[in-house]
């Protein structure tokens, strides 16, 4: 546990050397709601799916993938440093130095969540103890972006592979994630979005926002399920690589 506590100090701090890119992670779902409802305030008649009650969930999970290309930089410009040798050398299990990512990109990622639903009640969303369920919903899906990063960061040589391919996933997410359209409405290719685990990741927070707790299911299942594979994975990358 202490090695676990000493490497998640230490990406931390690395973390808070690049503060620009910590502010935007933060500041992101931020700008994306404020541009949302810049948008949707000219119409006079919104569509229910527009409400932002179906689409606030959406945008915090979008922003979750700028903090999984975050953390994908991070580990991959660490495997070209002097860090990751004197890391080969130390008695430390490839798994409690994965875990030091993760306990280090979290609370960013739950930042991101408090601000942005902070941010949506002044743009109308309603004030219930449905914002705290939902908030608690999306804990499965940071850790499914967090993994994700980390898997990505692990495959990729250095940190300027990383920044491309997280793009790939970043507009996949945007794409078949229901951020900004129903996934019901995208006909024959919402078969492949409700395989992916993307859409399940906004899905299972909008569920709780309005009060269905039971919709949980499939969705959980389905995001830690790709989450379990996204971290066997990389362990095995990692081991290979090493």
């Amino acid at each position: 546990m202490s090695k676990l506590k000493i490497l998640t100090k230490r990406n931390i701090k690395e973390i808070l050397r690049d503060p620009l890119s910590l502010v935007f992670c933060l500041g992101f779902p931020v700008i994306m709601l404020v541009l949302m409802q810049l948008v949707l305030g000219g119409l006079e008649n919104v569509p229910a799916n527009f409400q932002i009650t179906s689409y606030a969930t959406g945008i915090c999970v979008f922003g979750y993938t700028f903090s999984m290309m975050f953390a994908a930089m991070l580990i991959a410009a660490d495997k070209n440093s002097e860090f990751i040798n004197r890391l080969y050398m130390a008695p430390i299990k490839k798994s409690t130095y994965l875990c030091s990512y993760f306990l280090a990109v979290l609370p960013i990622m739950i930042a991101q969540t408090i601000i942005f639903f902070a941010l949506a009640l002044c743009f109308g969303l309603a004030l219930s103890a449905n914002i705290l369920m939902a908030i608690l919903y999306l804990l499965p899906s940071m850790v499914l972006y967090i993994t994700l990063g980390l898997f990505l960061g692990t495959l990729c040589k250095t940190e300027k592979q990383a920044g491309p391919i997280s793009s790939i996933i970043i507009s996949l997410v945007g794409m078949l994630g229901g951020v900004f359209m129903p996934v019901a409405q995208m006909g024959t290719i919402s078969t492949i979005a409700n395989i992916l685990p993307f859409v399940h990741t906004a899905q299972i927070g909008t569920e709780a926002l309005v009060g269905n707790f039971g919709g949980i299911f499939p969705h959980i299942l389905w995001i830690l399920g790709f989450a379990l594979v996204f971290w066997i994975i990389t362990i095995t990358i990692f081991k290979k690589k090493k």
